[in-house]
């Protein structure tokens, strides 16, 4: 009772602050300046005048101004409110102790090349080479061969060369882990020089910039040149999730979800010290991310791929707050500012009813034992560019139209290992919200409603022979279908995406402690490890090992009940 009393109080303090809040605003003269204010970091400055020339000639209202910013400046610069920056990712450590936004506008990206009529191309294919095998292949004099590289017996030497760019080979040295210095490759001055070296030796590599060797029409790896596949894991095979190596559109899309090595590209971001949320500035920047990224190329950096770019451009504006002329529409402005704040209240009261009700679980903290797996929301993984359904499934639509569909990080989290799966057959029909599959832990039992409707274009046979790939690789090699959507585009209007994911991912783990908690079932439940420590965490794999009756009421009380739920 204290504690609803203590809610009711804050909430109505937050109402009065925010009435008085809501009326400064619509006063007049808060009007949005009409100039987009531009700095870019020394190295990006020549991309940034192209960017605003172009915009500005397309767009003759436009006003930007732009201006270099010294790298000593930086960290001033960004404070100043209503300005955009570009920098590069050399410069973005300067502002992690900052609160700053930030975008991904653009990558700067070194591959590992080789001749297309390298003799060993088709086991270089299959296995790959580790960054462990690269190290000692461009340290190491006395492992430059390309048994070492493939655990072969071959004893064809191999010839290492980089173009002399001092960026190029820090990307590589951080690569390998070691120091520029320590590298034996040889720098040549331009790609013409690199391609050179390589179609006369035909088993020799090179490392060099995609951009460097895209075709300027089609936009594809130019002739007689392949990628070379780096084995991530270092099991000697090109995994299914590792083999993104066959051309320059399937590379952008593995570096985005995460199947590149790190090391080897950079991202472009624009920054600011907080969101923009002016119309100028967001029609700039949805530009950049739409029609100015043909402008990356010409400056020697990469584009981002079209469904990266849709996201960000949904994130940008998924925040964005009406922006209206006051001085024309005064009682419009207040009418907008009004229910904007009375969102932010209603936004501010479930955070502090999901505070002071996760609160009250704490009773339930028990000595958490030595060495256990715990699971809490940072244990969740999401990679970018996906969507995200209440029922814990995810949808990519991959290049060729088919959607991907699978299950989510959490749900595997919860249930333990899957011995089994019921699924449906290529051709059926699925509908958004109805039973689509079903995972079983030896006997028990839970149904998974679909995202989307549409109809199943292929199944994942191999879930029937090895169904624990949902808990390893829920987002590769644990995918469930592919199918032919009925209604993208409506759909995915009700999918969650990048933080929203994240935001929602933190209630549910509020919803779970509550079903954990709730009646008798701790009772039931009594070797259940809660863990209210950093945020709470909780047993992995929690339902493992308990009895059917828990996941019946999990079915019912939990899954059954997400599309009830208010968070939106």
């Amino acid at each position: 009772m204290k504690k609803l009393i203590k809610l009711i109080s804050y909430a109505t303090l937050i109402v009065a602050f925010a009435t008085h809040l809501s009326a400064v605003s619509a006063t007049p003269g808060n009007v949005e300046e009409d100039t987009i204010h531009i700095w870019s970091s020394p190295d990006l400055f020549n991309v940034a005048t192209i960017w605003v020339d172009e915009y500005t000639h397309m767009n003759p209202g436009a006003k930007i101004k732009l201006e270099r910013a010294d790298a000593a400046a930086l960290n001033q610069t960004i404070s100043n409110p209503g300005h955009i920056g570009f920098v590069t990712n050399e410069f973005v450590p300067d502002f992690k102790s900052k609160s700053v936004w930030r975008l991904a506008i653009g990558r700067d990206i070194v591959v590992p090349i080789m001749s297309a009529d390298n003799q060993f191309i088709s086991e270089i294919s299959q296995r790959g080479i580790s960054p462990e095998k690269f190290a000692k292949v461009l340290a190491d004099t006395s492992n430059q061969t390309w048994g070492n590289a493939l655990n072969s017996d071959q004893s064809t030497l191999i010839k290492s060369y980089c173009i002399g760019e001092s960026s190029i080979r820090s990307y590589l040295a951080e690569f390998i882990k070691t120091s520029s210095q320590n590298m034996n490759i040889k720098e040549v001055s331009g790609i013409d020089k690199l391609l050179n070296e390589i179609q006369n030796d035909k088993n020799a590599i090179g490392f060099c910039r995609l951009v460097d060797i895209l075709d300027d029409n089609s936009q594809e790896i130019v002739k007689g040149i392949s990628l070379i596949p780096i084995d991530m894991n270092g099991n000697h095979k090109v995994d299914f999730f590792e083999d993104i190596y066959h051309n320059s559109t399937d590379l952008a899309r593995g570096i985005w979800i995460g199947k590149y090595p790190k090391a080897l590209f950079h991202s472009i971001y624009s920054v600011a010290g907080t969101q923009p949320t002016g119309s100028n500035e967001l029609a700039f920047l949805n530009w950049i991310l739409t029609d100015g990224q043909k402008h990356l190329y010409t400056s020697g950096y990469s584009e981002l791929v079209y469904s990266e770019r849709q996201s960000k451009i949904h994130g940008l504006y998924a925040a964005q707050t009406p922006v209206v002329d006051i001085q024309n529409k005064p009682m419009q402005a207040y009418t907008i500012l009004f229910y904007v704040v009375m969102s932010l209240i209603v936004i501010l009261f479930m955070f502090l009813m999901i505070r002071f009700y996760g609160a009250g679980k704490q009773e339930l903290t028990i000595e958490k034992r030595g060495g256990e797996p715990v699971f809490g929301e940072h244990s969740v993984k999401a990679p970018g560019g996906l969507f995200f359904d209440k029922s814990h499934t995810w949808v990519f639509m991959e290049k060729d139209g088919y959607v991907r569909i699978g299950i989510d990080d959490f749900l595997q989290h919860v249930t333990g290992i899957i011995t089994r799966v019921k699924m449906k057959k290529p051709g059926d029909r699925i509908k958004k919200g109805e039973l689509f599959l079903s995972v079983i832990q030896h006997g028990k039992q839970l149904d998974i409603y679909s995202p989307v409707s549409g109809t199943i274009f292929e199944n994942n046979t191999k879930l029937q022979a090895n169904p624990s790939m949902i808990n390893s690789s829920p987002y590769s090699d644990g995918w469930v279908y592919t199918i032919a959507s009925d209604n993208w585009l409506k759909e995915i209007k009700g999918l969650f995406i990048g933080e929203v994911y994240r935001v929602w991912i933190q209630y549910e783990f509020t919803r779970l402690k509550d079903f954990l908690s709730f009646n008798e079932r701790s009772k039931s439940m009594k070797d259940l490890q809660l863990v209210m420590q950093d945020g709470g965490e909780l047993k992995d794999h929690l339902l493992e090992g308990l009895g059917p009756e828990v996941w019946e009421e999990f079915q019912n009380e939990f899954i059954n009940s997400s599309n009830e739920q208010g968070f939106s």
